[in-house]
């Protein structure tokens, strides 16, 4: 007899593949979101701590924060496509598979994290290969090696947040999550204003540390309990050659996109330093943070849609699967098209509260993001794109988006506008600007082409 526990991820279940759409999408998503505001504020708050107290240098951890995202895109794309696949067989009420699935992932997660401190011994030699700036790699090596450690167990938060996702219980997530964001900024809080003295932007990343560290503890208690449907066991873990293989076949496309598409900043923030300087890397930095403020809440509606058509996938609900995809379209078009009209009019007192005292770097942070801000509605459409691939594991459409926003429209416009045009540090903004744009159009219009043919085409026959 199946405890209470289970019974509970059962009845969500139903909820998800024959309950109210409008309501499932929130149920799932505004959990996501304030987990991904929480996240999205540690940046936030560290930036103004560095800046308040002085204690570093902002540019630095713009910098070294990109790179620590792009080595991260293995883990989240482990963590997407073991969530897929993981959901698809949940839908298909396949329990006993999709555990063995879950614990698959789980191996695979344990790996990656292991191979992540690689990076520990070889920081320097990397960060130079990537034209980090010497006084970077001077100043802030420290922050650098604690983010790798904090890496390490992120790899397996994600796993942990995946599956719970997977199930549609993001309820959890929410409230581990008020716990973590009151670690972090009240241990931030006290390095940077405390009686402390020399302190250092590593101070920071310890900080993050701990929080996660709150994390990966409840992780793997809630992981490892017998009442958890997917439940995770020593005796369990596996490296099933068939799941291996399928969450690998996901993952890999997610892994490419998604590096590309980071190093893609990285590359930006090289040639914004070496063509303009370090103060425009700041700024850049900044206008990224900002922007992320709604790209987080469009991403958490991008996560709850794609585990909702996941699972219907599975169950062969064709029409659900359109439904959702319109139910999270009108989500995501009101909600970019509100926060884009209330962050451009907002952008002069942003800057200002970023740098308030230097009104050359107020100009820099303007100029850059009155460009960002103009492509977030594209953005949430290219989120809108991918909630519908991720969820069909269409994985390798998004990993073609991202080269293409990389390779065909972002650095090629950039590096004609700075060569070229000769255009001054505002281009770095505008190229920005392009490549979201035209990859938004790209990523609705493939998907909307596909969801309304998606009765009619052969292998999806079967869900209609």
């Amino acid at each position: 007899m199946e405890n209470v526990k289970e019974l509970r991820a059962l009845k969500k279940r139903e909820k998800i593949l024959n309950g109210n759409l409008w309501k499932a999408i929130l149920t799932i998503g505004l959990p996501i979101l304030f987990y991904n505001l929480c996240n999205y504020l540690y940046g936030i708050y560290d930036m103004m701590v560095v800046q308040s107290a002085n204690i570093g240098d902002a540019a630095d951890i713009v910098v070294l924060d990109q790179i620590k995202i792009m080595i991260s895109t293995v883990s989240d794309a482990l963590a997407i496509g073991g969530g897929i696949l993981v959901a698809k067989k949940y839908g298909e009420k396949r329990n006993e598979e999709a555990r063995c699935c879950a614990n698959t992932l789980y191996s695979l997660a344990l790996i990656i994290a292991a191979i992540t401190l690689i990076f520990i011994p070889l920081g320097v030699p990397f960060l130079k290969l990537l034209q980090t700036d010497q006084s970077t790699i001077d100043n802030a090596m420290g922050y650098f090696y604690v983010q790798i450690i904090i890496l390490f167990l992120t790899t397996i938060n994600s796993t942990f947040l995946a599956l719970e996702k997977s199930k549609g219980n993001t309820f959890k997530l929410f409230i581990l999550n008020i716990g973590v964001i009151i670690i972090k900024i009240s241990l931030t809080t006290l390095f940077a204003f405390g009686p402390f003295e020399n302190v250092t932007i590593t101070w920071l990343a310890v900080a993050t540390l701990i929080a996660q560290g709150f994390l990966f503890v409840f992780g793997i208690f809630f992981s490892f309990r017998s009442d958890n449907i997917l439940r995770i066991s020593f005796k369990s873990l596996n490296l099933n050659k068939k799941n291996t293989l399928s969450i690998i076949k996901l993952a890999f496309p997610v892994f490419i996109g998604r590096f590309l598409f980071s190093f893609g900043k990285v590359y930006v923030n090289a040639q914004a330093l070496a063509q303009y300087g370090k103060t425009v890397v700041g700024a850049l930095g900044i206008s990224n943070t900002i922007a992320g403020l709604l790209s987080n809440m469009i991403n958490s509606f991008e996560d709850a849609s794609a585990t909702i058509i996941s699972q219907n996938y599975g169950a062969k609900n064709g029409k659900r699967i359109q439904k959702t995809y319109f139910i999270n379209m009108i989500y995501i078009l009101i909600l970019s098209t509100i926060g884009t009209i209330v962050l451009y009019l907002l952008k002069g007192q942003i800057a200002e509260f970023f740098s308030p005292n230097d009104l050359d770097y107020q100009e820099k942070i303007i100029n850059i993001f009155k460009w960002e801000c103009l492509d977030i509605v594209f953005m949430g459409l290219s989120g809108i794109g991918s909630a519908f691939f991720y969820g069909l594991g269409k994985t390798a459409i998004t990993m073609a988006l991202s080269m293409s926003t990389l390779f065909l429209f972002r650095i090629p416009v950039l590096l004609i506008l700075m060569f070229l045009v000769q255009m001054n540090y505002e281009a770095c903004g505008v190229a920005m600007f392009t490549s979201n744009v035209l990859a938004g159009v790209i990523s609705i219009s493939i998907s909307l082409i596909m969801i309304i043919k998606l009765p009619k085409m052969q292998k999806y026959k079967e869900l209609f």
